[in-house]
């Protein structure tokens, strides 16, 4: 299955749960870089994994770049944002805010041990960024102009370090 564009039924219950309340308003939308490297590919793979789980409703950022209305009004309408980018030149970044969009959690995986060109995608790696990524969202959401701390190193980052 594909769960690219929906939250997945819950492993328990096989119902609709987690990023989307009642209200069919997403209550996290992630967005990944999703670029050529291993890192973009470890971006992506740790979004589509928030989606699996649950935790967030992975959009596309292409779309965003491309102003198609239906994909910007997702994340006009998200409570909460996250972007995952895999390497300091944070496209995806900089992608949200030439749409317009400012209040948004940031996990840069370069700041927690990923080295693009080096860092080959494992299933250690896409946990250790999941991980990561529930990190930022446990804490307080973004606003304007506000910069948070990436997570600290956890026994877990250092898979996410090894070459």
């Amino acid at each position: 299955m594909n769960y690219d564009n929906e939250t997945p039924p819950s492993p328990a219950t096989g119902s609709m749960t987690g990023s989307k309340f009642s209200s069919g308003k997403p209550a996290t939308v992630v967005y990944a870089c999703s670029g050529c490297s291993d890192a973009g590919e470890l971006a992506d793979r740790i979004a589509r994994q928030l989606s699996r789980e649950g935790v967030a409703r992975m959009s596309c950022l292409a779309g965003i770049g491309g102003r198609v209305k239906s994909l910007v009004t997702t994340a006009e309408k998200a409570e909460h944002i996250l972007v995952v980018d895999g390497c300091p030149l944070n496209c995806a970044r900089h992608t949200l805010r030439l749409a317009g969009f400012q209040n948004f959690d940031h996990l840069e995986l370069h700041k927690i041990g990923v080295q693009k060109g080096s860092c080959p995608v494992t299933e250690e790696r896409i946990a250790a960024g999941v991980h990561a990524a529930k990190e930022i969202l446990a804490s307080e959401p973004a606003t304007e102009n506000d910069v948070k701390p990436q997570p600290s190193p956890s026994p877990a980052a250092a898979i996410l370090m090894e070459a």
